[in-house]
């Protein structure tokens, strides 16, 4: 019979503690006490009683330093106090998420276990001690934890804040009509060629400070591609998914690449799940109404032959359905407006019905309110123009490659030295927005390299729009050699090919672009060749562009009017999370227009239906001879990135 482990205050730690003066407890003694400083020894223990540990010293007049086992680690403090901001409940729910998503963090009843090293015990103990001793931090400063990893035989420390709240120690405030009005923070623009108001805390340096933590994230991991075409970074976020996910930054430089790809992690980060208000609202909108919400047929509803099918998340729309709402901010009719949670959000809690499938589009950060709002405009314009000139099959007019711009001359040669040529084509529709596509073929149809790879950009400046969509469309195109070593299975043309007649087999946003590497699809991109071969200069494309912008509001009010001109509304969703905001100075929104055509992947997830822009639009252009019908459409899975 194996002999029951001592008590923790008899065990090696407890020993080691006591010797330095220290009161040692477990955590049903923890739960007892009511005043003093004590280390809390928790050799095999759960997140619930994280969180009733958590709870306990915020209502009581004590400090404890909780000391935990997981496997390897020891993991000591945050010091847990009345008012302490990062408990010992969030700290872990954190760096659990952070290890992946197939570590079950979101379970209360996870049980975790381990105790150090004997080699390392006083180490563990001094660190615990030295937590003990700090003075009380000042608000916002964060909280301090010790990490000790015995199969390095070192420690690492670490800065934690709550992100998004906490239930225990930094609860969020409801959700309500009346948060929803943005604020107007913006002012003139020390360039007005570049639309960018001035941060001087998101520099690289003070990005990477407040973002970057491998134990507890945001930003877990920074990632440099040396053989890319541009200098590549990407920085993965936390969220507890098995996925990767992240911001991704392209330059000429590492550092502008990390400061870019920093940037939109947090923009990634805001954008997965409310993180500033709690979501209260839960109704269907038969009893809302279109004075209360946005009506979700306006949104664009996915085929009702999908639903059921394993690759859809969704479930059938009727307007008696209870959702999720969360509230934002209609640009156009100056008043709140709710939004179904889902669409607000691109991952929010798993378990809520979804009647449609959303991504981060329309997703902006900025520096401003504005700021971010208009760039969120500006990718949903972007989408929407090229699933507009894809579903509806139009040919564009072909853009002459700006000579004037050396990294776009640089990247055609680039992708030409590599086999492929760089076209060009003006994709702007009625968001009056400058929207470009760029496609790179490969110059032997026979070829087994990938034969095609396509882009987009939309920006109020067409040379930002054209350098987008190209630097997105080359650098794709020499990361595909990377994949192809990576994941040979993902590019294999015999999993590929059934996809051409079977296009509910395209799940994935991987299964979109390698689909288009296929010989045998590149026809499918011909119509975007018919129209005018003559490139012309963009300046002749787009006249007197870009107007000079004096402020980023001004921008942003002419381009809701403009829109509500085409009969459509602009709603702006704050996703703001406090610590970002208060620290960088940084702004997230999401930008919905009812009736544009939302980005998906996975062709079942495909959101056209009660679009009658789809129809309209491209006959109004002069780019059909006749409005559209909706079954006349082949409706192609689409090969966006």
């Amino acid at each position: 019979m194996t002999p029951s482990a001592p008590p923790v205050t008899e065990s090696p730690l407890g020993a080691a503690l006591a010797a330095l003066g220290l009161t040692v407890l477990d955590a049903a003694g923890a739960l007892r006490s009511t005043s003093g400083r004590s280390v809390v020894v928790l050799d095999d223990w759960d997140l619930a009683t994280a969180a009733a540990l958590s709870r306990h010293a915020l209502r009581h007049p004590v400090e404890l330093v909780p000391v935990r086992g997981d496997g390897a680690l020891t993991v000591v403090g945050p010091v847990l106090r009345p008012g302490a901001e990062g408990c010992l409940r969030c700290t872990e729910y954190r760096r659990l998420a952070t290890a992946g998503g197939r570590v079950p963090w979101h379970s209360g009843g996870l049980r975790l276990a381990g105790r150090p090293s004997p080699a390392l015990v006083d180490a563990v103990a001094a660190l615990a001690a030295e937590l003990l001793a700090e003075p009380l931090p000042a608000p916002g400063a964060g909280a301090a934890v010790r990490v000790v990893d015995h199969r390095r035989a070192g420690w690492s420390g670490h800065l934690f804040r709550p992100l998004g709240g906490c239930e225990v120690c930094l609860p969020l405030p409801e959700d309500s009509a009346e948060a929803a009005r943005p604020e107007r923070t913006g002012g003139p623009l020390p360039d007005p060629a570049v639309l960018r108001g001035p941060n001087g805390r998101t520099d690289t340096a003070g990005l990477r400070t407040q973002l970057y933590d491998e134990r507890f994230g945001p930003v877990r991991r920074v990632v440099r591609t040396e053989d890319s075409v541009t200098c590549l970074t990407s920085a993965y976020v936390t969220h507890g998914r098995e996925l990767p996910d992240g911001g991704y930054g392209r330059a000429g430089d590492f550092d502008s690449s990390e400061r870019v790809a920093l940037f939109e992690g947090v923009e990634r980060l805001t954008g997965m799940g409310p993180l500033g208000r709690r979501t209260v609202l839960r109704a269907g909108y038969a009893r809302l109404g279109p004075e209360r919400a946005v009506d979700p047929e306006r949104l664009g509803l996915p085929e009702p032959a999908h639903h059921g099918h394993p690759a859809s998340p969704t479930v059938p729309y009727t307007p008696e359905l209870e959702l999720d709402w969360v509230h934002g901010w209609s640009l156009t009719r100056a008043r709140p407006v709710a939004v179904p949670e889902h669409v607000a959000y691109w991952d929010p809690a798993p378990g809520r019905p979804r009647v449609v499938y959303e991504c981060s589009s329309g997703c902006g950060l900025g520096n401003s309110p504005e700021e971010a709002a208009l760039y969120g405009l500006f990718e949903v314009a972007e989408r929407d123009a090229f699933l507009m000139a894809w579903y509806a099959r139009t040919p564009l007019r072909r853009i002459a490659l700006p000579r004037e711009d050396p990294e776009v001359v640089h990247l055609a040669d680039r992708a030409e030295l590599a086999g492929y040529e760089l076209a060009l084509l003006d994709a702007t529709n009625d968001f009056g927005v400058p929207a470009v596509i760029a496609v790179a073929r490969h110059g032997d149809p026979r070829s087994a390299a990938p034969q095609v790879f396509v882009a987009a950009g939309a920006h109020h400046d067409p040379a930002a729009a054209i350098r987008s969509a190209v630097v997105e469309a080359v650098t794709n195109v020499f990361n595909a050699a990377q994949r192809l070593r990576a994941e040979p299975a993902t590019c294999d043309p015999r999993r590929l090919r059934p996809m051409l007649e079977r296009p509910e087999l395209v799940v994935t946003l991987s299964d979109h672009t390698a689909l288009y590497g296929l010989p045998e699809a590149r026809p499918r991109l011909d119509f975007l060749y018919g129209g005018d071969d003559r490139p012309a200069p963009w300046r002749e494309v787009w006249p007197g562009a870009p107007e000079p912008v004096a402020d980023l509001g001004g921008l942003l009010d002419a381009t809701v009017r403009r829109l509500a001109g085409e009969g459509l509304e602009v709603v702006v969703v704050g996703q703001d999370e406090a610590g970002v905001r208060e620290r960088l100075g940084l702004y997230a929104a999401k930008a919905v227009v009812p009736g544009a055509l939302p980005m998906t992947f996975g062709h079942v997830n495909r959101r056209t239906r009660g679009l009658p822009r789809l129809l309209e639009v491209p006959y109004r252009l002069g780019r059909t001879a006749a409005p559209l019908r909706y079954e006349d459409l082949p409706f192609h899975p689409h090969p966006f990135p």
